[in-house]
């Protein structure tokens, strides 16, 4: 949407300054130009359409694990966490900056720049995911985990040439003296969590084509499963599984 708008703010200018230099005018560039407001409006309308279904979603599965409805992205629109039917809390992406969201939208185009996601779980805990970016023009790589404003952990992204070859995303979770890996297959919705090579979760979108991402750690894990939750959407962020 914001590629079209840009593209349409352009066109706009070179046809006035076109007219005003060289008094020249052509209908048909007019009407092509208003094609971009009509897909605007399109684009908006899935847009609004998207983040109602994100801020509505209620589960209709019977199944005891931990779920989120993720349809847009760059918005900082409210999305809700539950496990099973018992909505666990709320969180949203913010920007530092309003042209951070405006440079998403008409420049990077995936959405994977000035990533940060902010949770609010219903016994009151509040964790940030704040990324580190050092270089303005540089994607994230590292971001840091907040819990009530103390630091308890961090993500790095894995871009290792062994994942390229694999067509796999990767990414590690710091937490106190252990390192969790994320990994998934580019073409796959599936994600293993994995402690010392052994899977200790798994998370997947629910079909094709859906929104609704489900995650499950095994027991011994259930202690910090609801923070291995929020670094699996993170993961589904930054990869758009």
């Amino acid at each position: 949407m914001g590629r079209l708008m840009a593209l349409f703010i352009a066109g706009s200018i070179g046809m006035v300054l076109r007219f005003l230099f060289l008094g020249k005018f052509e209908l048909n560039q007019l009407l092509s130009l208003l094609l971009f407001p009509a897909g605007i409006l399109i684009l908006l309308l899935i847009h609004t359409w998207q983040m109602k279904r994100d801020s509505n979603y209620i589960p209709n599965h019977p199944e005891d694990t931990w779920n989120t409805h993720i349809g847009e992205r760059y918005s900082s629109g409210k999305k809700i966490l539950y496990k099973g039917n018992v909505k666990q809390g709320e969180y949203h992406r913010f920007y530092r900056h309003w042209w951070q969201h405006a440079f998403n939208e008409v420049v990077e185009g995936d959405g994977k720049w000035f990533m940060n996601l902010s949770f609010y779980l219903q016994n009151g805990d509040h964790f940030t995911f704040a990324d580190q970016k050092k270089k303005i023009f540089r994607s994230n790589g590292t971001w840091h985990i907040y819990q009530n404003d103390q630091m308890i952990g961090k993500v790095k992204t894995d871009y290792s040439l062994k994942n390229s070859a694999k067509l796999q995303e990767g990414l590690f979770l710091e937490l106190e003296d252990s390192t969790y890996y994320y990994k998934s297959i580019s073409m796959d919705s599936k994600t293993e969590v994995l402690l010392n090579n052994r899977v200790i979760a798994r998370g997947k979108r629910s079909a094709l084509l859906k929104s609704q991402y489900h995650f499950e750690a095994v027991e011994s894990f259930k202690g910090i499963e609801a923070l291995l939750m929020m670094t699996f959407i993170l993961f589904n962020y930054i990869h758009h599984k």
